[in-house]
């Protein structure tokens, strides 16, 4: 069941960080889920609708690396945003971030085949 509110996965080792972004997001009305590790995000990445995984500098390289070759691998179609030190520095800076990358359409496939307008296009 997709739910009417944005759903956003926090991906961070740092509990207290997880913590005030989720507090953002939801005084935006973005729902979201903490968990701290790789494993934990996979395993709640089958079972939860995310729209977004946000993945914090404060988690280990093995971590960023296992959680993006999850998400390639499942061709999830989950955006997916990394932040580095200095992204979240005002509350409002991280909301805009996350907004931002929310309203970002995906890019138009570069291969389209033997693609054909529509007779009422032509």
């Amino acid at each position: 069941m997709q739910s009417e509110h944005p759903v956003v996965l926090l991906i961070g080792s740092d509990p207290d960080i997880s913590f005030l972004r989720s507090a953002v997001l939801a005084s935006a009305g973005i729902w979201s889920l903490r968990v701290r590790n790789a494993d934990q995000a996979i395993a709640v990445l089958g079972d939860v609708p995310f729209d977004m995984a946000v993945i914090c500098y404060m988690l280990d390289q093995a971590n960023q690396e296992q959680v993006l070759d999850f998400l390639v691998r499942a061709q999830s179609g989950i955006k997916v945003l990394w932040m580095v030190p200095g992204d979240d520095c005002s509350g409002t800076g991280f909301l805009m971030k996350i907004e931002d990358a929310l309203d970002e359409r995906p890019p138009a496939p570069s291969n389209m085949g033997d693609f054909q307008f529509a007779a009422s296009l032509r």
